[in-house]
């Protein structure tokens, strides 16, 4: 699966055909990652819950264009298109959501809690908001190193309603780190409708009040995100912080088997002409040529890999109640 790149798509020029395919077929990758869960979960085939990432596909490939390999990621808990965006496979996401001895937390993290330091990816903790801060301690080792690293931390958009959000920006702001905070507005939080919890239009308007700059994207363009992350990191490598937010549509519920009753009648119809990945995939059509042929053999490749992914995690052994207290205090070299 590609993965990060070398922060070549700058400004606001136009992605070249080869990086718009490797976008969609991330973007495929994702939705059908969320897609497959889902049904997994229904069937009783998935340990704990899952909070669907449908809608989010876009992120996948601005990740992927705007950050290099040596930058850092610090998703929140429903950011898996952020972490195959960052290099992340399929089968090591899927181990960590099923639990497996093969994950990079040896099955303690969960889907909330995905770890890659291969891939300079460090999963939130337990408490929402908290890995914000987390993030500015990331980019503030990088600044103290003198290394020429951003670290993108993300969070959504009921999170930015906590302490930690306005103590790390501004932190952020007069450490001048190389940080880009990314708001992931799906427009609700839990069971709320954004209007019922935040008094301001844009969450981006905040980034004012610490002395940053602040930009609204749509969450739903690919492109103009990866132009926003892009902007964003080169400001972040000039010891400039910044604040991204993402407005796209949460396409499920909040966990799998909310029934949603908060949503207004008519958002089907809303959400039916936001689409991110059939959208991206009829303007690759349109206005690339890419043809029916190409983007069918994406889209079965990703059936085929997620398919794949599922059915081995599904096979792997849990940990056992040994397995998950290993870890928790250091042990000599040497000791039983």
């Amino acid at each position: 699966m590609a993965g990060a790149g070398t922060g070549s798509a700058v400004g606001s020029a136009r992605l070249s055909d080869d990086q718009a395919i490797s976008t969609y077929r991330l973007m495929s990758t994702s939705r059908e990652l969320e897609v497959q869960l889902a049904r997994t979960y229904a069937d009783g085939g998935l340990p704990g819950w899952i909070h669907s990432c449908e809608g989010h596909e876009a992120l996948a490939g601005a990740v992927a264009l705007a950050l290099r390999e040596d930058d850092h990621l610090v998703p929140h808990y429903r950011s898996r298109p952020e972490q195959l965006g960052k290099g992340m496979s399929v089968r090591a996401i899927v181990a960590e959501v099923f639990g497996t001895v093969d994950a990079a937390s040896r099955g303690r993290g969960g889907e909330t809690h995905v770890s890659s330091v291969a891939h300079r990816i460090y999963g939130m903790t337990g408490v929402l908001g908290s890995n914000i801060p987390l993030g500015a301690g990331v980019a503030y080792a990088s600044k103290m190193r003198g290394v020429d690293e951003v670290t993108l931390v993300s969070f959504g958009d009921g999170t930015a309603n906590r302490g930690a959000f306005h103590e790390a920006l501004n932190l952020a702001a007069i450490w001048r780190l190389p940080v880009v905070f990314l708001c992931d507005n799906n427009q609700y939080v839990e069971l709320s409708r954004i209007s019922d919890f935040i008094g301001v239009e844009n969450i981006a308007d905040r980034a004012a009040g610490y002395g940053m700059p602040g930009e609204v994207v749509d969450g739903h363009d690919p492109e103009a995100l990866t132009d926003a992350l892009t902007r964003a990191v080169a400001l972040a490598r000039g010891g400039q912080p910044s604040l991204v937010e993402a407005k796209m549509i949460r396409r499920r519920g909040h966990w799998e088997g909310d029934p949603q009753d908060y949503r207004p009648d008519d958002e089907p119809a809303l959400l039916a002409a936001t689409d991110p990945v059939p959208a991206y995939r009829r303007r690759l059509s349109a206005q690339r040529g890419v043809t029916d042929d190409v983007l069918a053999a994406i889209d079965a490749s990703a059936r085929e890999v997620v398919s794949d992914a599922l059915t081995w995690a599904a096979s792997r052994p849990l940990p056992t109640a040994e397995d998950v207290l290993g870890g928790v205090y250091h042990e000599e070299a040497g000791d039983a």
